[in-house]
């Protein structure tokens, strides 16, 4: 004889989204399921009454909602508010229940991560670029699989860390897996100028072509990349590089040098400013 398994209330017409794993969900059962999988980063934002109002009249459990309603703006709830799922639905086992609400009930969510990219950003702020991308790289595998929003910044940071190597092949695949997220359309552009630079101008309109899809996104690239040169041809770093030049033609030694050891200090102070604005 086959399994029957038996679902507590109806399947939703219109889906509820847990927006901190961007998941649509339609029963009760997989509520308890995206719960358990993210019990490690849950917080507050999933007290939320619309989730109360849907699991009462979309799922057609009032009972339930009326339980879950009085939790709702009580601090220090949320791991009564899962658990009252959980017990009420009986989809996980006693004592698959009991660690979920012992890990919600830790309080720390994502703090241990969150903690972790702050001590990476701390590294790259400093022009330690590879203690930072080490850092990132190992968040990165001790991340929970269903977390998204940290997951995104991190894979982006070391993008951005991969570029200021040079490193472009790596910071494309950076933006890449970022992209496959969130879909963002910046970050998309992130890749494609870090594909850019990685190639030849020939490479690229191949690239291109064998990737039609990037073409709107090409055009706004050589938009950007267009009047970034003319920012630059109008800008106080191109006259004095011009006049390093017209120094060290002329054979003004002493000139060129104090003029080098100034512009170096004024990229010097930019960058450490940048960094400290997080930019």
């Amino acid at each position: 004889m086959k399994r029957v398994m038996i679902a507590t209330g109806k399947v939703a017409q219109t889906p509820y989204r847990i927006a901190k794993i961007e998941r649509n969900i339609y029963t009760i059962e997989e509520l308890c399921y995206s719960l358990v999988q993210s019990a490690k980063f849950l917080d507050a934002d999933i007290m939320d009454p619309e989730l109360v109002r849907w699991i009462g009249q979309d799922l057609a459990l009032p009972d339930l909602a009326q339980r879950l309603s009085t939790y709702l703006g009580k601090k220090r709830a949320l791991s009564d508010f899962v658990a009252c799922i959980l017990n009420y639905t009986g989809y996980v086992t006693q004592d698959r229940q009991i660690q979920t609400r012992q890990i919600v009930a830790s309080g720390q969510g994502m703090e241990p991560y969150e903690r972790r990219y702050a001590r990476a950003l701390v590294y790259a702020n400093g022009g330690q670029n590879y203690q930072a991308l080490q850092e990132l790289d190992a968040l990165l595998a001790d991340l929970p699989s269903p977390e998204r929003d940290l997951r995104t910044k991190v894979l982006v940071r070391m993008g951005d860390l991969y570029a200021d190597l040079f490193r472009y092949h790596q910071a494309a695949d950076s933006y890449r897996k970022a992209y496959a997220i969130t879909k963002n359309a910046e970050i998309y552009l992130k890749h494609l100028a870090a594909v850019r630079f990685s190639l030849s101008d020939s490479e690229y309109v191949s690239y291109i072509s064998e990737h039609p899809e990037s073409l709107q996104a090409s055009m706004e690239l050589e938009k950007r990349l267009s009047e970034a040169n003319a920012a630059y041809d109008r800008s106080e770093e191109k006259r004095r590089v011009e006049q390093l030049q017209n120094y060290r033609e002329s054979s003004q030694e002493t000139s060129y040098e104090i003029a080098l050891h100034q512009m170096i200090q004024k990229m010097k102070d930019d960058y450490r400013m940048t960094k400290e604005q997080g930019l």
